[in-house]
C-alpha cells in the first residue's frame, strides 16, 4: 500500500538530512524570492520563452529531459520551486557525502549552497535554471552512492555520465568534492591508507566510466549521426594541444585570484566578499595544521604527504576544464565547484574535538565568518536581481519608445522586417560602476541593457508588444549602410531614427 511504503520512506529518513532539506528550502527561498515572483528576463532569456533546450551541439544531451519536468517555458515560481527543491536534496546528499552531524554545520552547508553565486547567476537564465540544479544534485548523489556502497560506482558511474550530460562543469564539481571528501577521511576520520585508497579508486572509476560512457555518448553524436558541435567555450576543440601545461597552470592560477581574491590584485574595491575569502582560507590552514597535530597525521608520512596534495590540487580540480580544451573560459555560470572550498572549514568545525583554547577559537571563527559568507552571498544575490530589474525597466520604456516611433511611421503596415544597426547606450553609473564594483562577476546579471543583437528587439517586440518582423539579412544591412539615406540619417533618438524603406523598418541606434 502507498500509506506503508511512504511510512518506510519516512523512518529511513535521518535527522540530519531533514536539518539539510528544510534549512536549504528556508534559506533558498528567503534569498531568491524576489527572482521566483517577478519575471525579470536578462538577454537569453528573450530567445527563450519557450524552447525544447535541446543542447546537443553544446554535449548536453539530458538538459532537454531534465528542463521538460517544468514544462519548457520560462516560469519563475514553478522552475524556482523545483530548483530550490533540488538543492535541498543536494544539501540532504552533502550531509551525507560528509558524514556531518552537528545542525549548525548542516545547516550552513545548505546555506553556502542555495546562496552561492553560481546558483544565483543561473537563475538569471531561469527557463532553465532548474534541470542544472537538478544536475547539480545527480553529481553529488552519484559520489554519495559510491562511497556507500563496495559497488556503488557502477550505478554512480551512469548517475554521472547524466550530471556532465547536464553541464560538462559537473565534471570539476565532482573532483573538488571527492577532494574534500578524501581530505575529510584522512584529517578528521583519521582513516588508513588502505581505506582512502578505497575510497579514492571506487570515485575514480565512477568519474572514469562516467566520462567514458559522455565519450562515446559525443563520438556517436559527432561520428554516426552527423551532429556538428559547437565552437562555444571549446568544445570542437578538445584535447586540443595547442597551449603548453604551464600555460594551462597560468590561466588557473589567474581565474583562481579573479574570484577569491580580485580586489587585492586589480583595481576594483576590496569588500566584504574578498575579505571573507581571506579568512575561509585562514580557516583552511589553521584546520589542516590542528588536525595534523592533534590527530598525530604527521606521524604517517604517505597520509599527510596524500592530504597536502589533495590540498593543494583543489584548485586544479576546480579548474580541470581547462585541461579538456584550450578555449574554455570560465565565467560564474561555470564555478559551482568553487563552493567546496568554503565546504572544508564546516567539515573541520564538524569534526574538531574540544582542546583547550584552539578549539573554541577556530570553532567559533569557522561558525561566524561562514554564517556571514551565506548572509553576503544572498546580499549579492538581491544586487544583482536589483540590477536585473533596472536593465528589464532600461530595456522596456526602451523599446515601448521604439514600437510608438514605428507606429507613428508613415506606411508602416506594409513592413515585414527590421533592420536594427548599432547599439542603444544606456549607460548608467549605478550599473556600470557601482553595481560591479560590489558584486563579483555575475553572469547574466550584470550591464545596462539586454537589447544586444536584432533578435532581442524582434523577440521583445513579438512577445511583448505583440508585433511580429522578421530580420533582415546581414547582405541587406551593409546595402543599408551604403544607402544616402542611411547616411542622412540620425542616430537615436532623433526624429530621423526610424525610417520605413519598402518592406523594412530601419532603426539606426549609436554607431
Amino acid at each position: 500500500m502507498p500509506e506503508q511504503v511512504l511510512l518506510r520512506l519516512k523512518n529511513a529518513i535521518k535527522p540530519q538530512w531533514k536539518t539539510a532539506f528544510f534549512a536549504a528550502l528556508i534559506i533558498g527561498f528567503l534569498t531568491h524570492l524576489f527572482m521566483f515572483t517577478n519575471a525579470i528576463p536578462n538577454h537569453d532569456s528573450l530567445l527563450n520563452i519557450h524552447m525544447s533546450q535541446k543542447k546537443f551541439s553544446l554535449g548536453r544531451f539530458f538538459l532537454s529531459p531534465f528542463s521538460g519536468i517544468s514544462s519548457y517555458f520560462d516560469l519563475p515560481w514553478v522552475n524556482g520551486a523545483l530548483s530550490i527543491f533540488y538543492l535541498a536534496l543536494t544539501s540532504a546528499a552533502l550531509t551525507e557525502l560528509f558524514g556531518l552531524r552537528k545542525k549548525l554545520s548542516i545547516i550552513l552547508t545548505a546555506g553556502l549552497l542555495v546562496t552561492f553565486p553560481t546558483v544565483t547567476s543561473t537563475f538569471s537564465y531561469m527557463f532553465t535554471a532548474d534541470a542544472y540544479m537538478l544536475g547539480f544534485f545527480t553529481t553529488v548523489l552519484s559520489l554519495v552512492i559510491t562511497k556507500k556502497y563496495t559497488y556503488g560506482f557502477l550505478p554512480g558511474a551512469v548517475l554521472f555520465f547524466v550530471s556532465v550530460g547536464v553541464y560538462q562543469a559537473n565534471l570539476p564539481l565532482a573532483l573538488t568534492l571527492i577532494t574534500v571528501v578524501l581530505l575529510n577521511e584522512i584529517l578528521t576520520q583519521q582513516s588508513s591508507l588502505r581505506k582512502t585508497l578505497t575510497y579514492a579508486l571506487r570515485f575514480l572509476m565512477t568519474t572514469g566510466i562516467g566520462m567514458a560512457l559522455y565519450g562515446i555518448t559525443f563520438t556517436l553524436y559527432t561520428n554516426f549521426f552527423a551532429g556538428k558541435i559547437s565552437n562555444y567555450q571549446g568544445l570542437n576543440e578538445i584535447g586540443d594541444t595547442s597551449i603548453t601545461i604551464s600555460e594551462r597552470f597560468t590561466l588557473i592560477k589567474e581565474s583562481f585570484q579573479e574570484f577569491f581574491f580580485r580586489g587585492y590584485i586589480t583595481e576594483m574595491p576590496v569588500n566584504l566578499f574578498e575579505m571573507l575569502n581571506v579568512a575561509t582560507f585562514t580557516l583552511i590552514i589553521l584546520g589542516f595544521v590542528w588536525f595534523a597535530v592533534h590527530h598525530k597525521i604527521y606521524r604517517h608520512g604517505w597520509l599527510l604527504g596524500i592530504a597536502i596534495v589533495l590540498l593543494l590540487s583543489l584548485p586544479i580540480s576546480a579548474y580541470s576544464l581547462y585541461f579538456v580544451s584550450s578555449d574554455v573560459s570560465y565565467h560564474m555560470l561555470m564555478v559551482m565547484t568553487l563552493v567546496s572550498f568554503y565546504y572544508v572549514p564546516i567539515v573541520f568545525y564538524d569534526n574538531y574535538t574540544p582542546v583547550k583554547f584552539t578549539t573554541p577559537v577556530l570553532s567559533w571563527s569557522t561558525l561566524l565568518v561562514s554564517a556571514l559568507i551565506v548572509f553576503n552571498f544572498a546580499i549579492i544575490a538581491n544586487i544583482s536581481y536589483f540590477n536585473m530589474n533596472l536593465k528589464y525597466e532600461r530595456s522596456y520604456a526602451f523599446m515601448n519608445r521604439v514600437v510608438d516611433r514605428i507606429e507613428q511611421t508613415e506606411g508602416v503596415e506594409e513592413a515585414t522586417k527590421l533592420a536594427v544597426l548599432g547599439r542603444i547606450s544606456m549607460e548608467s553609473s549605478v550599473s556600470s560602476v557601482e553595481v560591479p564594483q560590489n558584486v563579483p562577476k555575475m553572469t547574466g546579471m550584470l550591464g545596462d541593457r539586454f537589447l544586444a543583437h536584432p533578435p532581442h528587439y524582434k523577440r521583445m517586440m513579438k512577445n511583448y508588444f505583440g508585433y511580429s518582423y522578421g530580420l533582415s539579412s546581414a547582405e541587406e544591412r551593409e546595402e543599408i549602410k551604403e544607402s544616402d539615406l542611411y547616411k542622412e540619417m540620425e542616430p537615436w533618438p532623433a526624429a530621423s531614427a526610424v525610417q520605413r524603406v519598402g518592406d523594412t523598418i530601419i532603426i539606426k541606434l549609436d554607431d
